[in-house]
C-alpha cells in the first residue's frame, strides 16, 4: 500500500510539473510496467491455457477441458511484473537519449527504445 501511495504521490507531483512529454520518472515507469505486465497475464492466462489445450494431442477435454483453467495463474502473474517492470523502464530510460542522438523521428526512437528493453 506504501508504494501504490508513493508511485500515486510521485505521479501527481509529475504531472503538476508536467516536465518534458515522456520524461517519466524511472520508479513510475517501474511501477507502470509491472501493473502492465501483471495485468495482460492474469486477462490472457485462461485464454491461453484453453489454446494449449485445444493443441494438446490427446484432445481438448482429456487434457482438462475447462477445468483448473486459472491453475498457475500466481505464478505466472508474479514472474511477469519483473519483467515487464524493467522493460518499461529501460524503454522510458532510453528513449530520451535515442532522440537526443537521431532527432525527431518517432518511429525510430520507439523502435530503438524497445529493442534496448
Amino acid at each position: 500500500l506504501n508504494i501504490v501511495f508513493a508511485a500515486g504521490l510521485e505521479a501527481h507531483n509529475w504531472q503538476r510539473n508536467m516536465g518534458e512529454p515522456g520524461d517519466t520518472p524511472f520508479s513510475m515507469a517501474l511501477l507502470a510496467g509491472g501493473c502492465a505486465g501483471t495485468s495482460v497475464d492474469v486477462a490472457l492466462f485462461p485464454i491461453d491455457t484453453i489454446k494449449t489445450r485445444c493443441q494438446a494431442k490427446e484432445g481438448f477435454f482429456a487434457a482438462g477441458g475447462f477445468k483448473g483453467i486459472y491453475r498457475g495463474l500466481t505464478a505466472a502473474a508474479a514472474g511477469s511484473a519483473p519483467g515487464a517492470a524493467l522493460f518499461f523502464s529501460t524503454y522510458e530510460t532510453v528513449k530520451p537519449i535515442v532522440k537526443s542522438q537521431i532527432g525527431d523521428r518517432p518511429v525510430a526512437v520507439q523502435a530503438c527504445a524497445a529493442s534496448a528493453g
